[in-house]
């Protein structure tokens, strides 16, 4: 991850110098001509951006959003003397949109649940373990796991999604376990489109106290 944060350090101050360079030798009226410079030093910032392995991209792309690169990048040309702001935005933009490129592909987020305890042998709601979202908002979804992880003393502690919505369990989101801690995950489950609160349940099998020490939804896109 670190590599890959020099990498991408490296990426912004080579647009950066770029700028210097074309500032030293032309007015810094011309955004075109500006525009232009930063075109020609593309070639070598895609050789760069072809080192860096899927995964440490995509570790980045995870960790840094828009307003994180364009925050990197404004530090990166901020000791640039002789640039307009209108030219600086430019920059910035140009230099985004090359790493959104980078980052573009199958993406894994995450939509955190909670969690809590009960020792009741039936389904069990478990308060504030719950939230309100629709898939439609995350794109192209690939699929959706459930990942809990669970304790148990001894006996089989259960857990589940319920659809509030709906009134029905979400479809593949059962999963066990028996006997001290573990991260469990589910088959891919259905998430129906439009609004929906899903809703973390357990059960105690034998009535012991049981816990979900966290909870959360795993979406991947296309």
């Amino acid at each position: 991850m670190w590599e890959f944060s020099e990498r991408i350090g490296l990426f912004i101050t080579l647009a950066g110098f770029a700028v210097l360079g074309y500032l030293s030798y032309q007015t810094v009226n011309n955004n075109r001509q500006i525009i232009d410079r930063i075109d020609s030093v593309e070639t070598s910032l895609n050789s760069l951006r072809q080192s860096v392995s899927n995964s440490a991209i995509q570790q980045f792309s995870n960790s840094c959003d828009d307003v994180c690169i364009r925050k990197l990048v404004d530090e990166a040309i901020a000791s640039i003397s002789g640039i307009t702001k209108p030219q600086k935005d430019q920059v910035i933009e140009r230099i985004v949109e090359k790493v959104q490129t980078v980052s573009s592909g199958p993406k894994t987020q995450y939509i955190t649940l909670g969690g809590g305890e009960t020792s009741s042998t039936a389904w069990t709601d478990i308060p504030g373990a719950e939230v309100t979202f629709d898939v439609a908002d995350f794109g192209q979804i690939k699929q959706i796991f459930f990942e809990v992880s669970l304790f148990s003393p001894s006996g089989k502690v259960l857990a589940r999604l319920w659809d509030k919505r709906a009134g029905t369990i979400v479809s593949g989101s059962e999963v066990s376990h028996i006997a001290g801690d573990a991260v469990v995950k589910s088959s891919p489950v259905t998430i129906p489109a439009a609004g929906r609160t899903i809703i973390l349940q357990l059960r105690s099998e034998v009535g012991q106290p049981i816990k979900a020490n966290t909870s959360r939804l795993r979406v991947d896109t296309k």
